[in-house]
């Protein structure tokens, strides 16, 4: 009783620099409640909130992370203008849960502990190369982390393909690259990964081909060293000076003297 009355007349009748001064005290404390209940009792719910979320993430046992997050939600609760830490809260705590799921059902290798929904997918997605036998449960398990948390098809897209692209899933890849005539991003981002893990030509010219801007087929042929197919690229468009560009880089007498020909029909 006596502190609520000691904290109700610092927040009524003391200056806001002795209040935040006393705030600054109670936070240099191992015991967080004393700078909680005086931010409370100002209705600073943003601040008391936080002060529960940050000790939280500090805690070294799971359950015990879990129980402060959700009195860091509670306090948010009651502010008109903490609704959108309260759910950011929330949905961290969903992920939690979530990612405890997945260790149970998978193992422990299966996600580590991150705050991040786009990081856990890649983990789940990259662990489908080691549980090879659950490999489309765990596939499955990263579309439906990617629903229910809502994430940018573009940003899956993308995370689908770093993590194919890393764990060598090159089937996965290709599986990908062919379920949709128009994908959500352009086929570089598949041709890219495959230039810088070192793929087949074929495979390579597979994704590059799928490409439908011309700069960044020629971008891609160049990535890839494939000097010849750069050359007809900047040919067809009547670029003289890709041309050239090719004929100084590539190193092959054949295609330097192949663009020095094509350099000559622009003039």
């Amino acid at each position: 009783v006596f502190q609520v009355s000691y904290l109700s007349t610092v927040v009524r009748k003391f200056p806001p620099e002795a209040m935040n001064l006393l705030s600054k005290y109670f936070c240099t404390m191992k015991d967080i409640k004393h700078a909680v209940n005086l931010q409370n009792r100002a209705e600073n719910f943003a601040v008391s909130g936080s002060i529960y979320a940050k000790h939280a993430l500090e805690l070294p046992r799971e359950q015990d992370r879990l129980s402060s997050l959700r009195e860091a939600s509670r306090i948010f609760g009651q502010g008109k203008d903490t609704i959108f830490q309260k759910a950011c809260t929330d949905e961290y705590l969903e992920l939690i849960l979530e990612q405890e799921r997945l260790r149970r059902v998978y193992g422990q290798d299966v996600t580590g502990k991150t705050s991040s929904i786009t990081e856990t997918i890649f983990n789940v997605l990259c662990y489908a190369a080691v549980k090879l036998r659950e490999a489309n449960k765990l596939l499955s398990e990263g579309e439906k982390l990617a629903k229910k948390f809502k994430v940018p098809e573009k940003r899956l897209w993308h995370t689908k393909i770093r993590a194919f692209a890393t764990t060598d899933q090159w089937a996965n890849m290709k599986y990908l690259a062919e379920t949709r005539m128009k994908p959500p991003i352009s086929f570089k981002h598949f041709a890219t990964a495959a230039i810088k893990k070192k793929q087949s030509v074929s495979d390579v010219l597979w994704y590059v081909r799928r490409v439908t801007d011309p700069e960044e087929r020629y971008d891609l042929f160049c990535e890839a060293k494939l000097w010849k197919r750069a050359a007809d690229e900047a040919k067809g468009m009547d670029d003289v000076r890709k041309v050239m560009h090719v004929g100084s880089v590539c190193n092959d007498p054949a295609v330097s003297a192949m663009c020095d020909e094509y350099a000559k029909s622009f003039a």
